[in-house]
């Protein structure tokens, strides 16, 4: 029953966004409209289009109860698949004389033609992995109508949980292939073809392999040698890594694939290099950066000129290395993936109020001049405590508007990647954040409610005042992703009330699949209240029975608690803490070494 009264209601939306102002005797007209049906052909140009067209033929099937057949000659009134060469990117969906035509720059844009006209016109949007909802019964077109698309970004990507699923991603746009496999046959993705990060010592000039022979291919930290960094201005370790590359190359090298990527990135730590050569170079551009982006520019130059086009070398601007230098530009097939771990996600980068985003701001900027391929390596997480509340919801949207605005050409959202169950809106969380990549300046308050409707049921509008309610206290703090659960909300006692009410409504409105969301969810709330010893937590001598259910609760559901073993969490998440508080006096003493 609830099933049935959810699709009603989503015809009928779907009817009025169809009609806008032309009111409901249009529809009336059939002249109006280009009905597509299982009686509707569906008419691919070439051979290598024949599985999009599969897949949209089973998603027709299931709005209108039959599955169109996929030939491969001209028909009238048809759906048709191209690839037009002449497109510089993106895909058009247009009608014309009664056949509607998807055409794409390359076979992946027409994919994602096919998946946005499913959810355009047919209604199917794709919500979680589990959870793929059908609003419509049938497909109409508007006659005449022309839908163009061009992608804001090259590269997107984040992992979560839904998003490592392979349909989930073409229907939401997440087109790099780090976390998700996405066929050839449907136009493949991004691919590093090396490890995604933190590269050199690990995969390229292996510490494992070099350090006891070679200690001074190792960075000379303030004198004392170290494996943890590379010394960049090292002769014998630049060829190393080159034929180390080229030896990646010779094996995985996909000319057919439209970009691969092979990451020269520093190892996770701040312990680089100070010898004298590496001091110089780095003295002589006015960053850390200097030694590494030299370092990467010239094995880039060398894998452009040995013919290897579609191959992208990428590097880090990360911590030390973040400033962008002085009279050094990165080369074109050099991507500089900017990261923004020190930052504060309550407020948005262009916070001028905001001291550490106002930093990165600037370090964005800089690299947006001089660089044609910035990508963004961003934090939707607290990394204290996947399980507690993590309010960024009122940042996502005007920060990836601001990556668009600066010449970002690819994103990846790091959040919760061991997640296995979702806590702390997971889901909610990377389904805004993939649409986001395709639209930065869609309507981001319908996209939210439509996901909480879909996934929470009647319960989703009490878990949006919600979300609200904690949106606008997490505004009030600075908010790191290494932060404690007393410092991520300021809540009176009777917030606290409210929210304890509106999760109580949540869960009596609701049963079934969307219950069990709403208590997977709520555990988030309750590990906060739990930390601030809030609510039920807040008599002392109760207190202890409350953790304990609360804990086992949390066990028995699978869920990760912390980025690391909980035995080590609590240092780890004191050292991270104090490390990213005390930032901006750690790199005044950096810049003060090598004034």
């Amino acid at each position: 029953m609830k099933t049935t009264w959810k699709r009603v209601i989503g015809m009928i939306l779907s009817a009025a966004l169809l009609l806008g102002s032309t009111g409901a005797a249009a529809l009336a007209q059939s002249g109006d409209f280009t009905v597509i049906d299982g009686a509707v052909p569906i008419v691919i140009t070439s051979a290598d289009l024949e599985p999009a067209a599969q897949k949209l033929a089973y998603y027709i099937g299931r709005v209108c109860g039959a599955q169109p057949p996929v030939v491969d000659s001209p028909r009238e009134n048809a759906v048709v698949l191209s690839v037009d060469p002449a497109r510089a990117d993106g895909y058009v969906i247009a009608e014309q004389n009664g056949s509607v035509t998807i055409a794409g720059a390359s076979l992946a844009q027409t994919v994602h033609g096919v998946y946005a006209f499913l959810e355009r016109y047919a209604g199917v949007h794709c919500y979680t992995s589990q959870l793929i909802c059908y609003s419509c019964d049938r497909i109409l077109v508007p006659r005449g109508e022309r839908y163009e698309y061009t992608p804001v970004f090259e590269c997107t990507d984040t992992d979560w949980l839904s998003p490592r699923d392979t349909e989930y991603s073409l229907f939401n746009g997440l087109n790099c292939t780090q976390y998700r496999e996405v066929p050839a046959e449907l136009g493949g993705g991004v691919a590093y073809i090396s490890s995604f990060g933190h590269s050199l010592t690990n995969q390229f000039c292996d510490s494992d392999k070099y350090y006891e022979s070679h200690p001074e291919y190792f960075a000379l930290y303030h004198g004392i040698r170290t494996r943890s960094q590379l010394c960049l201005t090292n002769p014998e370790v630049y060829e190393i890594v080159k034929r180390e590359v080229f030896d990646l190359l010779e094996k995985k090298h996909d000319p057919t694939a439209p970009l691969q990527i092979v990451s020269l990135s520093q190892a996770d730590n701040i312990f680089f290099c100070t010898c004298e050569n590496c001091r110089k170079v780095d003295k002589q551009y006015g960053s850390h950066m200097g030694s590494l982006l030299a370092f990467v520019n010239g094995i880039a130059r060398e894998v452009k000129a040995a013919g290897y086009d579609n191959v992208a070398i990428d590097t880090f601007a990360y911590r030390y290395t973040r400033t962008p230098p002085k009279d050094l530009v990165p080369e074109e097939n050099v991507i500089i993936r900017l990261c923004s771990i020190e930052c504060c996600f309550s407020h948005p980068f262009d916070d001028e109020t905001c001291k550490t985003n106002k930093e990165f701001m600037k370090d964005l900027a800089g690299w947006s001049k001089i660089c044609d391929r910035l990508y963004i390596w961003d934090y939707c997480t607290n990394y204290c405590a996947f399980v507690g509340l993590f309010p960024d919801f009122g940042v996502l949207q005007r920060n990836m508007q601001i990556f668009a605005e600066n010449n970002v050409k690819g994103v990846y959202e790091e959040g919760n990647y061991t997640m296995t169950r979702d806590t702390e809106f997971g889901e909610l969380r990377a389904y805004l954040i993939a649409r986001l990549m395709t639209d930065p300046y869609m309507d981001f308050q319908k996209e939210r409610d439509a996901f909480l409707s879909a996934y929470y049921g009647a319960g989703g509008e009490h878990i949006g005042e919600f979300l609200d309610l904690i949106t606008e206290s997490a505004g009030q703090k600075h908010l790191g992703i290494y932060e404690f659960q007393s410092n991520t909300l300021s809540l009176s006692k009777k917030q606290i009330a409210i929210c304890d009410e509106l999760w109580q409504k949540a869960l009596a409105e609701t049963e079934g699949d969307e219950r069990v969301h709403v208590v997977d969810s709520q555990l988030s709330w309750r590990y906060w209240k739990m930390k601030n010893r809030a609510g039920e937590f807040s008599n002392p001598f109760n207190y202890k029975a409350e953790q304990t259910k609360l804990t086992d609760e949390l066990n028995a559901s699978g869920v990760r608690w912390f980025e690391v073993g909980e035995t080590r969490s609590f240092f780890v998440s004191i050292f991270q803490y104090l490390y990213f508080k005390a930032y901006p006096l750690v790199n005044a003493v950096l810049k003060l070494l090598y004034a």
